[in-house]
């Protein structure tokens, strides 16, 4: 199996690959991230849920912090209601352990701890902690007696999993570099004035190699020099890893995202229906509560019996479904309503073929149950915003057609209303400013249309534009 990273610094995007077809794509925005450190400003306490919103800036939506997320810094006294540990008004430093989605604001926790690819440092937990699936017990023993000898007085520390077989040299590089971190952020606190972010890792490199890498990748595709000698600082440390890689430097005149059909993915991934070579065809639709998933046949007809037709058509589903809950990033409570089936034993042999495509998830899916009505039900952990919250327009479609209107204009006017939604609508939205330029540049003759990417870019929009060239306005207004 040939399984890439394709990294496009430029655009701040990522994608895995495995068989020349992508399976995940990872993304670093400017907004709430989870790991952010922020000094936050309590605003309102809640005692009936023991609940508080702090505010992180001034313009985004205020974090919701439990009373069961505080750490309690004197162990002796029990603070068991919200008031006991915070005020309104009170500064408090908080990290993002949730990232926010439509209608609700990042969830929040006073336990920091700053990550990185083989340990985590807690600045407020004096423990250490091995990973449990680390099993072998002379590799336990060997990062017990290191951690010992390493922890930071007062400091807390987790060995990964991923820190196992790991030289201990490497091991202590990385702490220091997280004990760096973290008096960085502490002198930070002596001057900035909250609400503030204090710390924030923006490196899509970093946070690809990190998640991502492991000794099954065979090569990593980067477009520059730059991010080649930023991914061998990361892996190049260890020998063997790097043995096993190609690292490539993307020179091609194509565009590194077209290349490796990304933009194509993202357009795809963002069409509620799906249509397989078979003929048979899926619809998902992802709502706040839940996301439901339908199959039909369609097309498909490969045999003369109806149940084996179904039942062959299902499990393609499955195999289609898996794929897209880890594209898509679906999260929370999936609903599947697969075609009916009247032989238990299809149903079971469905669901065993179901839950082995989800074994090589590393969001966790675990199926529930299948319900009496033949639908199956099942969760799957949130690893950041999907791919359609990403990419959500935020904006009615009826005002937008009523300020830029359906005629041709010339392009100052064109500047005029575009300006006019820009003050309306995208002081927050930076996703429907992308698709909305798209349309805007649809517009604007040829000959124009440097002068007018010159004052789209002027009105403060320096952005990476490639990433949303294939959302065409015309198909989603």
């Amino acid at each position: 199996m040939i399984n890439k990273i394709i990294i496009s610094n430029f655009n701040n995007i990522a994608a895995i690959v495995k068989n020349n077809r992508i399976q995940e794509l990872v993304f670093i925005q400017n907004t709430y991230q989870v790991n952010d450190i922020y000094i936050g400003v309590v605003q309102k306490i809640f005692t009936s849920i023991d609940a508080a919103f702090v505010q992180l800036n001034r313009y985004e939506r205020s974090g919701f912090i439990h009373v069961k997320d505080i750490k309690h810094y004197n162990i002796l006294k029990k603070r068991n209601y919200i008031l006991d540990n915070v005020k309104l008004h009170q500064k408090i430093l908080v990290q993002i352990i949730k990232e926010p989605t439509c209608n609700k604001g990042p969830r929040l926790t006073t336990n920091i701890h700053l990550t990185g690819k083989y340990l985590i440092l807690m600045p407020f937990n004096n423990t250490l902690h091995i990973a449990k699936k680390i099993s072998d017990q002379n590799e336990y023993s060997f990062l017990h007696a290191l951690g010992v000898l390493i922890k930071p007085p007062q400091l807390g520390l987790i060995f990964k999993e991923s820190s196992r077989s790991i030289a201990a040299q490497i091991l202590i590089e990385e702490l220091r570099v997280l004990k760096k971190q973290w008096e960085f952020i502490q002198k930070s606190l002596i001057n900035i004035v909250a609400p503030a972010l204090l710390y924030r890792e923006n490196n899509i490199i970093k946070k690809v190699i990190e998640e991502h890498y492991s000794h099954n990748i065979n090569q990593i595709v980067v477009d520059s020099k730059d991010s080649a000698k930023k991914v061998y600082e990361l892996i190049g440390h260890s020998k063997s890893n790097l043995s096993q890689t190609i690292l490539t430097v993307y020179k091609h005149e194509e565009y590194i995202i077209d290349k490796f059909n990304i933009k194509t993915a993202i357009y795809n991934a963002l069409s509620p229906k799906i249509e397989l070579e078979s003929g048979v065809c899926i619809f998902i639709e992802v709502s706040e509560a839940l996301t439901m998933i339908d199959v039909n046949s369609g097309s498909f007809n490969t045999s003369h019996n109806a149940q084996e037709t179904i039942f062959q058509a299902n499990c393609m589903a499955a195999t289609e479904i898996a794929y897209q809950l880890r594209l898509r990033n679906i999260s929370g409570m999936i609903i599947i309503d697969f075609i009916d089936m009247i032989s238990l034993k299809d149903k079971l042999n469905l669901l065993k073929h179901f839950h082995y495509l989800l074994k090589s998830d590393i969001a966790y899916p675990q199926i529930v149950q299948l319900s009496e009505l033949g639908l199956v039900e099942l969760t799957r952990r949130r690893r950041g915003k999907s791919l359609i919250e990403l990419c959500e327009i935020q904006f009615p479609t009826s005002q937008i057609k009523a300020l830029l209107g359906q005629k041709k204009q010339t392009i100052v006017d064109l500047e005029k209303s575009f300006l006019d939604i820009n003050t309306i609508f995208f002081k927050k939205h930076f996703t429907s400013s992308i698709i909305l330029h798209r349309y805007y540049m649809s517009q604007v003759h040829s000959t124009h249309r440097d002068a007018a990417i010159f004052s789209f870019l002027l009105y403060g929009y320096v952005i990476p534009l490639e990433l949303y060239c294939s959302l065409l306005v015309s198909d989603i207004i």
